[in-house]
């Protein structure tokens, strides 16, 4: 017999003795496996000391199981560590009680259950106020099952892995992980594992930490654990995966290609969106329209759309020196002599596209020369403003709308420029658009994962280097905002008394500090007035154009200044609450939700006046 089938995984020798055997085949596999512990506090790590110091029997009573916030599993009470005299008191009562029910062939209630679960095992997060830990004991195959050491001189170590499940057709609620293809995580992959007892190479690992208990006969024994990450479930779930459908796999858009989206394309189809705005309102202000005010109306708008479109010529520019150097060169030297193929086409489809009576070419070698202005500039732009640029460029107009054409710009701008990129990626790739860009290729779905625990000796030859414990019960991560998921209580103590005598006893100790453009942007919407914003709606003659033009704010002398505003967290508290409730009410024309976002019930006696 090799070393190697004297070391073996199992569940936690405290739970061996639950199901009196065992005396069933899915009773022995469960004493192959590690065993998950759920715990619903966040002290979960002292009350699994708590369980395995005082009564390590007990730990059988947390072992997940299936729940949902309106059936939750039931709770143990944690016995808490007590020291001197007293702790070691307890401590031999708990042993005294133990050895009396095994010599009445009594077993505690545990966890253990032969009948397949009416709902799947799914493990929450820890924003839902859950934590559960892979728990196992690795034993030698010998008489008395002792506790194999891990020897961290030899570089030996136990860890834990996390496998995605594959179930076939027709899988049960719960699917059996020894018929289910295992797929292991390499790096941000999950691939195919040919045998599920060993470690595949790369694989992602997670640590175990050793903990030593004393068992009812005084034995010494050592549990590892260790947390599983449920609020990587997103990482886990966005993982590129092999694809069994024969249509083709989701692929990923390019980074590269995210970052022209939002910083070009997306500004550019909102500014088509402030235009189609302005057009609305042209014809349903006046009937019929007054001239002034569709002219007053499309000035705004268009003072708007050309402010927006320097800064996506800038980003533009930046874009394509970022990315497309050669071509970058040539739109610097208006010149495609040295271009050819897909970045030829590219500069050509920049040179196609003109505004204003300038092609794109032309405005982004006349924006460059007024970066810094366009950077530093503090005044809101309108027209014949000596702080802005002098040339016009707009990628929209609101006097003359063409949604079709533009939209079919855009496109053909995209798909140029794209093609254009050098493959594969160079350089670093920029987290959140790469983010965007995962999230548009993941495949939505509940995967069902597993646990295998893991024991390496690299340094001992002639066997095989990882011992792999038996696959946990299948198991789903919940997402964030899960249906089923508990809710973690939180509670927001409103101030009691909301008079005035009351409300000015609180102290003004949150500061907001503005900058001299902030500044003058918060002082002219402290201008408005609640009948100013409703002139604004109403039409002819009761219309009227809010009037707001903010600048930086000064001293009267020149000097920028900013400023420090203290206000009262109690009040804020109380707007925002009122702020909430009125666009809930809103917004329940289109959701109808409003039966599901609050319950109310009296509380007696609370009198906001009772203190004083």
């Amino acid at each position: 017999m090799s070393m190697e089938r004297h070391i073996e995984w199992t569940s936690p020798a405290a739970l061996w003795d639950q199901f009196n055997g065992p005396t069933s085949d899915s009773q022995r596999r469960v004493f192959r496996t590690p065993a998950i512990l759920r715990f619903a506090t966040d002290d979960f790590m002292q009350d699994f000391i708590s369980v395995m110091e005082n009564d390590p029997r007990r730990a059988s009573s947390l072992l997940a199981v299936p729940e949902t916030w309106r059936k939750p599993a039931a709770e143990t009470e944690v016995p808490r560590v007590k020291g001197g005299l007293v702790g070691a008191l307890e401590r031999a009562r708990t042993v005294a009680v133990r050895k009396l029910e095994a010599r009445q062939g009594i077993v505690r209630t545990s966890g253990w259950n032969d009948a397949p679960p009416a709902l799947p095992l799914k493990f929450y997060q820890p924003a839902h106020q859950r934590y559960y830990l892979v728990t196992a004991a690795l034993i030698c195959r010998t008489v008395g099952l002792p506790d194999r050491a891990v020897d961290t001189t030899k570089q030996e170590k136990a860890t834990f892995v996390i496998r995605m499940l594959q179930p076939p057709p027709g899988a049960s609620v719960n699917p059996d992980p020894l018929a289910c293809e295992e797929l292991a995580l390499v790096g941000d992959e999950w691939k195919p594992v040919s045998d599920g007892a060993s470690l595949a190479e790369g694989e992602t690992q997670y640590p175990l930490s050793p903990f030593t208990y004393h068992e009812v006969d005084g034995r010494r024994r050592r549990v590892f654990n260790g947390l599983i990450p449920v609020a990587k479930r997103e990482t886990l779930v966005a993982a590129k995966t092999p694809n069994p459908d024969p249509t083709p796999a989701l692929v990923p858009i390019d980074a590269r290609q995210m970052m022209l989206k939002s910083q070009v394309l997306s500004p550019w189809a909102q500014l088509t969106e402030v235009a189609k705005l302005a057009a609305q309102q042209v014809a349903t202000v006046d009937d019929p329209p007054d001239a002034g005010d569709v002219a007053d109306t499309r000035q705004l708008a268009n003072e708007q759309i050309q402010t927006i479109s320097w800064y996506i010529l800038l980003d533009l520019d930046q874009w394509l020196e970022e990315n497309l150097p050669t071509v970058h060169d040539a739109v610097v030297a208006n010149s495609s002599a040295n271009l050819s193929g897909a970045k030829l086409t590219a500069f050509q489809t920049l040179q196609g596209i003109s505004r204003s009576g300038s092609s794109l070419i032309t405005a982004l070698n006349t924006i460059r020369a007024s970066k810094n202005e366009l950077e530093t500039v503090k005044t809101v732009y309108r027209t014949g403003a000596g702080d802005w640029p002098a040339f016009p460029f707009r990628f929209v107009n609101a006097d003359q709308v063409n949604f079709g054409t533009d939209q079919a710009q855009r496109a053909s701008l995209e798909t140029a420029l794209v093609a254009a990129l050098d493959q594969p990626l160079p350089g670093v790739v920029p987290v959140a658009p790469r983010a965007a860009a995962l999230v548009n290729a993941t495949v939505h779905r509940q995967p069902w994962f597993t646990v295998r625990c893991v024991f390496e000796r690299p340094q001992c030859t002639g066997v095989k280097p990882a011992v792999v414990s038996d696959p946990s019960a299948a198991f789903q991560m919940a997402a964030f905002f899960d249906p089923d998921a508990p809710a973690r209580p939180i509670r927001v103590a409103m101030p009691a008394d909301t008079t005035p005598a009351g409300l000015r006893k609180f102290d003004k100790n949150t500061a907001f500090v503005l900058s001299d453009v902030l500044c003058g942007q918060f002082s002219a919407m402290r201008g408005l007035s609640f009948g100013d914003l409703i002139r604004a709606v109403l039409p002819w003659p009761l219309h009227k154009d809010l009037d707001v033009t903010p600048s930086a704010c000064t001293d009267g002398g020149g000097l920028s200044i900013g400023m420090v505003c203290s206000f009262s967290i109690p009040i804020i508290t109380i707007c925002a609450l009122i702020l909430l409730m009125i666009i809930v009410k809103l917004l329940d024309i289109v959701f109808f939700w409003l039966p599901f976002f609050q319950i109310c019930l009296p509380v007696p006696k609370f009198d906001a006046k009772g203190e004083s």
